[in-house]
């Protein structure tokens, strides 16, 4: 137990157990696929910062832990749908799941968690908080197409990619965040400060991910170093040693950016060009700027140990190394 779970032990022991209803299937695959993604299971980064968002406002229902089970369901669901998109063999160090079973059942899977994460959310009986839920789904749809377009165009602005970022990554952190005062029926500036908090943090968190593809360990990540290049994804450290780089050097890696077939030295070579012209570190930066931001949003909360949680979350979001 650390700084981030403590304030909301107990509330997690109660996710965990209705998480595990919540995947439950009569169809005996459905429930092997769902006990074989339950051992996939990451760090709850979601559930966690909605039990927090909950606490942070004084709001104690259980109706936070249904929500919190909801959101992460959906979560679920998209990382095993991208799985398929990316045609990624590993998911946390394990094979995924279209790997272990097949991009078909993959693919039934994750509409099976989103189906069920509506059904809980309903349940809520809560037209905000479904409504909240349903706009960050959405936006997380054209997030992941938008981030497939802009690898297919190479668009290297900065704009499209902090659009990008903000449907595919903060849109449901935004949500989860959200959720905790939206029941509690809070105060809208209250309701609007967690909205801004989570979009920062969710961009930071983003931010981060992105660093980890060049500065990262392939045994901690769970794939491959380079691997974000490799599929075709603009990120920000490649977007900033483009804009850092003397013309002539930005030509060429653009023209190697356009060549269908690279060897992997020229992979090799697009790693190296990002960490020679200072992508990685103008990256850091930048992923600071918007933790600053976060933390900033939570001055509308009163202290409290779930308000200090949600601080060091954003410090272990910028900081983390896997």
């Amino acid at each position: 137990m650390d700084l981030l779970t403590a304030p909301i032990a107990h509330e997690l022991e109660l996710f965990d157990q209705r998480m595990d209803d919540a995947l439950r299937a009569d169809v005996e695959l459905a429930h092997e696929i769902a006990r074989y993604m339950a051992a996939l299971q990451g760090k709850r980064l979601r559930p966690t910062l909605a039990l927090l968002s909950a606490r942070a406002v004084g709001y104690e229902d259980e109706r936070a832990i249904d929500a919190a089970v909801a959101v992460e369901m959906i979560h679920a669901a998209t990382m095993i749908h991208d799985d398929v998109v990316d045609a990624a063999s590993m998911r946390r160090g394990r094979p995924s799941v279209g790997s272990a079973w097949s991009g078909q059942l993959a693919v039934l899977m994750g509409d099976f968690l989103l189906s069920r994460a509506l059904c809980i959310l309903v349940g809520l009986d809560s037209l905000p908080a479904l409504g909240a839920v349903a706009r960050a789904t959405e936006r997380l749809s054209i997030g992941e197409i938008h981030e497939i377009q802009i690898g297919r165009q190479l668009d290297t602005s900065q704009d499209s990619y902090f659009r990008m970022v903000s449907d595919k990554t903060a849109s449901l952190i935004t949500a989860s965040v959200q959720m905790g005062p939206i029941l509690a029926q809070a105060a809208p500036r209250v309701i609007d400060a967690m909205g801004a908090y989570g979009e920062a943090l969710g961009t930071a968190f983003q931010i981060a991910d992105d660093i980890l593809d060049f500065t990262g360990n392939a045994a901690t990540l769970g794939k491959p170093v380079g691997i974000d290049l490799r599929e075709g994804k603009i990120t920000l450290p490649l977007i900033l040693a483009l804009e850092r780089a003397p013309a002539p050097v930005r030509q060429s890696i653009n023209r190697l950016m356009k060549c269908d077939h690279k060897s992997n030295a020229e992979w090799h070579r697009l790693v190296d060009f990002v960490n020679e012209h200072a992508g990685v570190a103008a990256a850091q930066q930048r992923a600071s700027q918007h933790a600053e931001t976060a933390r900033r949003a939570l001055h509308e909360l009163a202290p409290s140990p779930a308000r200090e949680a949600l601080e060091f979350a954003v410090r272990r979001a910028v900081e983390r190394q896997h």
